[in-house]
């Protein structure tokens, strides 16, 4: 259950620091900001911050020993932007291809029971 928590909050870094925005989140209502401006800002320490990035680099940018390899096509823009997080944030050794790896291993992973369901309609 943990796990799946650390990997939602690793897709919602990786949202926020991709500037990737969800439809439902992209224009707040009015009572909404009101109620953020109202409210004191919270600050995020930079303790918390970098265990945050840990996580992140522990679940995302570790490099893995890929056998049997299959080609996967990124729009240039996209794998510019990932190629970024890579190198900015990952360790050395660290590269495009595990990183998409690992997200997509994350993905099927957070997904697996909705997609067999889905798989049976």
């Amino acid at each position: 259950m943990k796990e799946k928590n650390t990997n939602k909050t690793d897709r919602e870094f990786l949202d926020v620091y991709l500037g990737e925005t969800h439809p439902q989140e992209a224009e707040p209502s009015e009572q909404a900001v009101h109620a953020e401006s109202a409210s004191t800002p919270k600050r995020v320490s930079t303790k918390m911050r970098r265990g945050t990035l840990e996580a992140y680099k522990q679940a995302f940018l570790v490099p893995a020993k890929l056998t049997d390899r299959r080609a996967v096509y990124l729009s240039r823009a996209t794998q510019k932007r990932a190629d970024f997080v890579v190198r900015r944030l990952g360790d050395r050794g660290a590269n495009l291809s595990s990183f998409v790896e690992r997200i997509v291993r994350a993905h099927l992973e957070d997904y697996a029971e909705e997609i067999e369901e889905w798989r049976k309609l």
